[in-house]
């Protein structure tokens, strides 16, 4: 094989309604056929940071691979209007037969991808193009209605804004005007980015202005925001049949999303489906992340001391498309993770874990967290106050440019009025938490409706309280409008982790209302800020101990 990469600009390919979308090909110099890898993307296929992201498509070419970047419809060189998501099946299935018909291709087609790019890949798989082999989903979900823009009932506020504002807009506005009017709408939009932080705040953000200012742009954003972007469309996950590897991280915002992937998937397709999860955010290899350093072999330069992302990839798309049996997957330990705290990686055989232990922790009296349940009844309580909610601190968050995300010292916001902190005392040993987390919260109102938002974090002996994973439940997407005072029941979804709790470590968790603007603020009203601006305190009683025992669920592993 020549060890000559060409690269073509623009390539061309129409779709079955005359779309013409254009990709940049990377392949081997010379006139043999190879498997073609594909990714498909809304960002931009000339900019090296979206295009390439964590993937060097020259040392895929190298290694006997053509590879496309395109850009989907309605996005940079690309022809039509952009419908996000989708677009994507039926757009998604006619590139994939284009790619495997190229002169230089065998026909043989894997696709490779983070975030709305792992999205293009599972809802093209979802269409069965046939000449599609296996894919690399990775910091993505499958469901556009579930998995995009909601968690437990409340709006993912920030990770919504910033993606209208920062990464469609731009390119969706330069489209649809004349360059003298878009030259005045950049300098606005660079104005309002500078100060979207300022903007979140900004409601009924049904009207947000960043958005609302631009005539061309309010269409999509009122459907976006709605939350009224279009489901599967008739076709579900069940409707992949091919080899995939799935990419997450502890602090992404598609964690759990890409967790599910790989669930559902794997108990209809036992024995091609691989799951990994890293100390990483949305996109983010770095060892160092947030304020914990895991070890350069947390690295997406130096997985587990031996790969990098771009070797991963070649492995996998080795095994499925060229047959190479020597590659990364093995049917027996189909899941690779990293235990934070312990610091390194490990194989697993299941999800969850089948060696685990549920144990539950109890809020006790005081501030304490116990494994004993109290036999006497204790409520807890605080004022919640919609305008002057809690601040987001670190956690699975996407703010722009990933400022305030992972793993961030909650000292400061554990010393706020309305955060309830529970701690245990210092571990006699150490204590692994590995596998999905639940709160069993009791708690009373009030309010007609409200939130409820919880953390869990490690403790360090200096006492440092560094954030593991967290959730929130909108009430009313439970029971509906609350009756002042009466004690429910809420099962709060943490997620999941795997964090290797220290001896001389504590256990924390924060109980309170808010998370802004990681998710929009509960007014209390019945109402959400989406369309309106009154909001009322709320008194929140939260219980403990005898029949209403207030707990979180530890997926305890003992090896």
């Amino acid at each position: 094989m020549s060890e000559q990469v060409i690269i073509e600009r623009d390539v061309p390919c129409q779709l079955r309604d005359g779309v013409t979308l254009y990709a940049n090909v990377y392949r081997p110099e010379g006139d043999v056929e190879y498997p073609v890898l594909l990714s498909r993307l809304p960002y931009n296929k000339n900019l090296p940071n979206f295009s390439h992201r964590y993937i060097d498509p020259i040392r895929m070419a190298l290694n006997g691979y053509v590879v496309i970047i395109q850009d989907v419809r309605g996005r940079f060189s690309s022809e039509g209007e952009f419908t996000p998501f989708t677009q994507e099946f039926e757009d998604g299935y006619d590139s994939v037969e284009w790619a495997a018909s190229l002169p230089y291709s065998n026909g043989n087609v894997g696709m490779f991808g983070l975030s709305y790019y792992g999205f293009t890949q599972m809802l093209a798989a979802m269409t069965q193009p046939p000449s599609l082999k296996a894919i690399f989903p990775a910091f993505t979900g499958h469901n556009i209605g579930r998995d995009f823009s909601k968690r437990g009932g409340a709006n993912e506020l920030a990770k919504l804004e910033t993606w209208i504002l920062d990464s469609v807009a731009p390119d969706y506005l330069k489209r649809k005007q004349d360059s003298e009017t878009y030259g005045k709408t950049s300098q606005r939009l660079v104005e309002d980015l500078n100060s979207i932080l300022d903007w979140h705040s900004h409601f009924p953000f049904k009207e947000w202005p960043p958005a609302m200012k631009h005539p061309e742009l309010q269409e999509l954003y009122k459907t976006y925001i709605n939350g009224e972007l279009s489901d599967l469309d008739g076709v579900s996950i069940d409707d992949v049949k091919v080899p995939a590897f799935h990419m997450a991280g502890w602090y992404d915002c598609f964690l759990q999303a890409t967790i599910n992937n790989f669930v559902e998937l794997e108990k209809h397709h036992r024995g091609d489906q691989q799951l990994i999860i890293g100390p990483w955010g949305h996109g983010v290899f770095t060892p160092y992340f947030g304020e914990r350093y895991f070890g350069l072999e947390a690295s997406g330069d130096l997985i587990d001391g031996v790969d990098d992302v771009t070797s991963l990839h070649l492995k996998w798309f080795d095994q499925w498309l060229k047959g190479d049996e020597s590659g990364v997957f093995d049917e027996s330990a189909p899941i690779i993770l990293f235990v934070m705290g312990a610091n390194e990686w490990r194989n697993e055989y299941e999800w969850p874990l089948a060696r685990t232990t549920y144990r539950p922790l109890f809020l006790g009296a005081g501030e304490t967290l116990t494994f004993e349940k109290p036999d006497k009844l204790m409520c807890d309580s605080y004022i919640y106050d919609p305008e002057n909610p809690v601040p987001t601190k670190g956690g699975p968050s996407l703010f722009i440019h990933g400022i305030n995300t992972g793993p961030l010292a909650q000292n400061d916001v554990e010393k706020r009025d309305e955060v309830l902190v529970y701690t245990t005392a210092p571990l006699d040993e150490d204590l692994e938490v590995t596998g999905p987390v639940t709160f069993n919260l009791y708690a009373a109102t009030d309010a007609v409706s409200t939130d409820f938002v919880v953390k869990l974090t490690d403790v360090l002996p200096d006492g440092t309280s560094i954030n593991v994973t967290e959730g929130i439940i909108r009430t009313d997407s439970v029971h509906g409008p609350l009756e002042e005072d009466e004690i429910y029941k809420y099962e709060i979804d943490l997620w999941a982790t795997s964090q290797l709790f220290k001896k001389g470590h504590s256990i924390r968790l924060q109980v309170t209302s808010s998370n802004f603007p990681m998710y929009d603020p509960n007014p209390n009203t019945g109402d959400t800020l989406f369309d309106t601006t009154k909001t009322v305190k709320a008194k929140q009683k939260i219980y403990k101990g005898a029949d209403y025992p207030s707990h979180i669920v530890l997926p305890v592993i003992q090896d």
